[in-house]
């Protein structure tokens, strides 16, 4: 009986540290490959060069999953503007500006702001013009990728840390 009881603590623990290390690389993937470099385009965007452009289309788009009775919203706004002979086309308004919320208003904000056929300012990316936003610099959702990595990251060293904080000390115990 002692021996099942180990048995399933070691699977309990090895467990615990295979799917803590899985949170761990989902939380830095998100934090550090979309989080970041989306909070550091965001800050770089206040000093891009601007170029005219023009709506092309704008709708509040809901999305509801067949489990649920609630739905989300998400302003969608494209638009296109020429830089150097170029035509381009982007759907960015702010960076962070693409997260679906429960909020319906926030998308009918932004839709009511920039409606079809209206002339915008756009600021682009000097070395990469397809990179371009209607309202530069950081918001508070321009946050929610890093943020949310975060969650994931402490949770995987909480669900890491502790196993193999317990087996070392039971290693130094048994020394």
């Amino acid at each position: 009986m002692l021996k099942k009881q180990g048995r399933f603590q070691d699977v309990r623990r090895f467990m615990m540290v295979f799917f803590g290390a899985i949170f761990i690389i989902v939380g830095y993937l998100v934090t550090y490959e979309m989080g970041l470099p989306l909070i550091e385009q965001a800050k770089a965007s206040k000093n891009w060069p601007t170029t005219a452009g023009l709506v092309l289309k704008s709708k509040v788009v809901s999305h509801r999953k067949s489990n649920s009775s609630s739905s989300t919203y998400t302003a969608k706004v494209s638009y296109q503007f020429e830089v150097e002979g170029t035509q381009f086309e982007s759907e960015t308004v702010w960076f962070g500006g693409d997260i679906s919320t429960s909020n319906k208003s926030m998308a009918r904000e932004t839709v009511k702001k920039f409606p079809i056929d209206q002339k915008v300012v756009v600021y682009y990316n000097p070395e990469d013009p397809e990179i371009a936003v209607l309202e530069p610099g950081v918001f508070k959702t321009t946050y929610f990728y890093y943020l949310f990595g975060w969650v994931f990251l402490g949770a995987g060293i909480l669900m890491t840390g502790g196993p193999l904080f317990r087996s070392l000390l039971g290693r130094k115990k048994t020394e």
